[in-house]
């Protein structure tokens, strides 16, 4: 079963074979549950868990409707991006929600002087879109034309978001390593 594609496997999924679901599960459980913890933050541990959780749920429930017409992964984590959008809008009230998207001037922490956790940090001053963009391109691996289908966003927004994000990590580490030496 290893040969097949996830596209396949779904379509078997949606068949009734529970081993294409298991299969499914085990290549994508690590890279989308680290999805959900970056998104919302080691504090949130057990609600990442939850919307981990929710997803897979919901592919059971939409199994049936499954069409590959695009790839597995860019359907899958759409599914998780809209709970993680649902997410931040139960956390925060719309007004905070919008304002906290285009905020791009938060002070920076103090450093413990690992580099790891200088990376974490800056990660974690970026905007929720940028963020999400970001992670999404360099940590999942999505190409920008399957973001675009992730998020529900156009092409220069997706490239826009990725522009800032870098920009302002580079900045963000480039001073702060720089401040270390």
């Amino acid at each position: 079963m290893d040969t097949q594609t996830d596209e396949t496997l779904m379509v078997n999924f949606s068949k009734g074979d529970q081993r294409a679901f298991a299969e499914l599960y085990q290549r994508h459980k690590n890279p989308l549950y680290r999805y959900f913890m970056r998104q919302l933050g080691v504090a949130q541990h057990a609600r990442a868990e939850e919307l981990y959780q929710d997803v897979w749920y919901r592919v059971i429930d939409k199994r049936e409707s499954y069409a590959p017409t695009a790839k597995f992964t860019t359907w899958l984590y759409h599914i998780a991006h809209n709970l993680v959008i649902d997410e931040h809008r139960k956390m925060m009230s719309s007004s905070t929600y919008a304002q906290s998207l285009d905020d791009e001037q938060i002070e920076v922490p103090d450093w413990d002087g690992d580099k790891q956790t200088a990376i974490k940090a800056c990660m974690a001053l970026l905007a929720p879109l940028q963020r999400e963009a970001f992670l999404l391109r360099h940590e999942a691996g999505f190409e920008p034309a399957q973001i675009c289908e992730i998020v529900g966003a156009k092409a220069e927004a997706v490239k826009t978001r990725l522009r800032y994000a870098m920009n302002q990590l580079r900045q963000c580490l480039t001073k702060k390593l720089g401040d270390r030496r």
